[in-house]
Formats: structure tokens, sequence, C-alpha cells
């Protein structure tokens, strides 16, 4: 039963990374990016898709989780008896401040729906946007196998975060709300801002995910003989094969993107990109409750 327990929880996590990818992600798109995309109903619903996942999941990964600490049935995930006594755990407080962080993030969805390009483009949003994904990303921080790094440590957790937000969110967004509309105009601007971006991030991403590997898996033993160590070369080799699309992706942009409007190949190669990047965020949520090589 309290496998049962674990299970539903790591589901849950699964769509709560998925939900802080695609917000955190497409907000940042939309502000950096494509302001006039606020403006465009599948920008739209794909953020507000991404706010549902991600309070959905925090919220219910939260009642999971004390059914699974109280060794009791998922139907127990609901009741106050396992519930309460989570919220003396430190992961309980942090993960009950993170749902209070997603309703807060309501407001800046609610803005956006509201006022579409003209809330990309203010200022007031773009700070409130931020705050809130500060305060999402950093509760990750505050919990798990990277509780206990240092203050330098959780520097590099936060930016490995972001930059996966903004890669993998940007990529959802580029699929979901760009591609589909196929105007040149917005293709033009939007596709090789999109892909200088994606280049910044893959190289934090790389550093960053080199040291805290190094810093929780500790040896080269560890890695590969340990069920965690396992999964995080499942994930690097994951990781590789996006860099491969994505390195397709970018060549198709900077070769054809000024004599040809959006073709098969390009929408193709996208596609397999972002599928391979939920499955990454799968592998991630896994990573969470296995314990470190080390």
């Amino acid at each position: 039963m309290t496998e049962a327990a674990k299970s539903w929880f790591l589901f849950a996590r699964s769509f709560d990374y998925l939900g802080t990818t695609l917000f955190i992600g497409g907000t940042a798109f939309i502000a950096l990016l494509w302001p006039d995309g606020a403006d465009t109903a599948r920008a739209r619903r794909l953020i507000a898709f991404g706010w549902l996942c991600g309070f959905a999941g925090t919220a219910v990964g939260l009642c999971f989780d004390a059914a699974w600490v109280a060794g009791r049935p998922p139907s127990a995930a609901f009741d106050p008896s396992a519930l309460v006594p989570l919220f003396d755990t430190p992961f309980g407080r942090v993960w009950f401040a993170r749902a209070l962080l997603w309703l807060l993030a309501l407001v800046v969805l609610a803005d956006l729906t509201r006022r579409g390009a003209r809330a990309a483009r203010s200022l007031p949003w773009r700070v409130g946007a931020a705050a809130v994904a500060l305060g999402v990303l950093r509760t990750n921080g505050m919990t798990g196998h990277v509780l206990d790094l240092p203050g330098w440590g959780q520097a590099v957790v936060f930016a490995h975060l972001l930059m996966v937000c903004l890669w993998v969110g940007g990529l959802l967004m580029l699929l979901l709300a760009v591609l589909p509309a196929r105007d040149r105009d917005v293709l033009a601007a939007v596709l090789p801002r999109y892909s200088r971006l994606a280049m910044v991030s893959v190289g934090v991403i790389t550093a960053a995910g080199a040291v805290l590997a190094w810093r929780l898996v500790g040896s080269v033993d560890a890695l590969l003989h340990t069920g965690y160590g396992r999964l995080l070369l499942t994930k690097l080799a994951l990781f590789g094969v996006l860099l491969v699309l994505g390195f397709a992706s970018k060549t198709w942009v900077d070769r054809r993107l000024r004599v040809a409007a959006t073709t098969r190949g390009l929408v193709v190669s996208v596609a397999a990109e972002a599928v391979l990047a939920v499955v990454v965020l799968a592998v991630a949520a896994l990573l969470v409750t296995t314990g470190p090589g080390r």
C-alpha cells in the first residue's frame, strides 16, 4: 500500500514538473520573445494549462506524500489524520507554501488573460511573474536530495531549473502556439530569438547538471551501480538526443527561415524534442524519490 501511495505521488509530481515548466517557460517566452503572443488563444491556454498542472500536481502530490509517509494506502491521501501531521515536516511546510505560490500565480495568469499583450509588455506584470517564478523554483531547492547542498549548490540548482523551464517551456510554446499559426513574420522574429535563448539555456543546463551530478552521485561506481545513477544516465542519454534534435532545428532556422514558411521537417523535429523533453521531466520526478548514489 505504501508503494501504491508513492506511485501516485510520483505521478502527481510529474504533473507538477510539467506545469512548472509550462507556466514559467511560457510566461518567459511571452515576456521576452513574443509579447504579441499574449493576444493569441493558443498561448494563453497553454500557460493556463501549465498553471493547472502545477497547482494540481503540488496540491495532490502533497496529499499522496502524506499517505506515503504515514504508510497508508492512496485512499488515505485526503484523510486529515494523515495530512495534518505532514505540516510538521519541512517538506509539508515548503510544499504548502508552494501551493500558495501557485494561487498567487493565478493573479499573474488572470491579468495576462484580461489584458493580453499590454500586460506582457508592462513592467508590473513582468515583475509579478518573475517573483512567482522565483518562489516556485526556489521551493525545489528546499526539499529532497538538494536540501543539504551549500549556498553555491542551491544557486546551481536554481539556475539549472530556470534554464530547463526557459528551454523546454519555450519549446512547447513554439510547437503548440507559434508553429500552428504559420505566420511567416512571427516565425522570422521569434525563431532566431528562441534559438539563441535555447543555446544559452543548454550551456547552463549542461554545466549545472555536471556539477550537481558530481555532488550528488560522488563516484563513477555509484553512477553505474545504483538505481539513482542508472536513472541519471537515462536522463543524460535522453538529454543527448534532445541536443541532436535541437541542433537540427537550429540548422533549419539558420538556413531556411528566410526562404520558406514552416515545413514538416521542422515541425517533426520540434515535436520529437518536446516529447523527449516531457519524458526527461518524468525521469526527473523519479530521481526526486530515489536515494542518491553516494
